[in-house]
C-alpha cells in the first residue's frame, strides 16, 4: 500500500510542476482534491489496478481496467510497470501495453505501445520498454521490442521501427532522428 500511495503522490507531484506549482507538495488533502480530476482519475485507476494485480487480488484489476476505458478511453494493462511521475496529458485514445514505462513520462493522446502482434501471454520480450523524462506526442507508435532511452522526444503521429537512444528526438514515418536544434521539451 506504501508504493501505491508513494507512486500516487508522485504522479501528484508531477502535475504540480508541470502547472508551475512547485512548492506544492502533495499530501492526503490535496490527493482526496484532486482525485476525481480528469487528468489525475486515470492515474488513480490505472496504479490501483496494477496494485490489485501484484497483491493477487482476482477481478478487480480488469474491472479497473474496463472503468479507465469506458471514462477516459485509456487502455493501461496492469501489467504495465510504471514509473513515478507519469502524466496522461491527453489520455483518449492511448493504449499502454509496453512491458515498462520509467518515471516523469508524459503520454498526450493516442499513443501506442506495447508488441508488434497479438502477444495474448505478455511476453516482454514482444513490447516495448520506454525509459525516464520521455515525451511521447500525440499519435506516436511505438509496437514491439524497441527501447525508448531517457530523454527522449517522439514526435506526433511518428512510428518508431527501432529502438531510440538516449537523449534524441524522432520524428516521421518510420520515426528518424532530427537535430537537437528542434530540442527536447518537457
Amino acid at each position: 500500500m506504501s508504493q501505491l500511495k508513494h507512486l500516487l503522490y508522485s504522479d501528484l507531484a508531477r502535475q504540480y510542476e508541470l502547472e508551475g506549482r512547485t512548492s506544492t507538495r502533495p499530501n492526503l488533502a490535496r490527493f482526496l482534491g484532486r482525485a476525481l480530476h480528469f487528468r489525475f482519475l486515470p492515474n488513480v485507476i490505472c496504479r490501483t489496478s496494477r496494485a490489485a494485480m501484484l497483491a493477487g487480488i482476482p477481478v478487480v484489476p480488469k474491472m479497473l481496467t474496463y472503468l479507465n476505458l469506458v471514462l477516459f478511453g485509456l487502455e493501461v494493462t496492469p501489467r504495465c510497470e510504471i514509473g513515478p511521475g507519469i502524466f496522461f496529458a491527453h489520455p483518449v485514445g492511448c493504449v499502454i501495453g509496453a512491458w515498462r514505462i520509467g518515471s516523469n513520462v508524459t503520454v498526450f493522446q493516442g499513443v501506442g505501445l506495447g508488441a508488434l502482434y497479438p502477444d495474448m501471454s505478455f511476453d516482454k520480450a514482444l513490447r516495448c520498454e520506454i525509459g525516464d523524462n520521455v515525451f511521447l506526442g500525440a499519435g506516436c507508435k511505438v509496437l514491439g521490442p524497441y527501447n525508448i532511452g531517457n530523454n527522449v522526444t517522439v514526435g506526433a503521429n511518428s512510428v518508431v521501427m527501432s529502438s531510440v537512444a538516449p537523449n534524441q528526438t524522432v520524428f516521421g514515418v518510420p520515426a528518424r532522428v532530427v537535430p537537437s536544434s528542434v530540442g527536447n521539451k518537457k
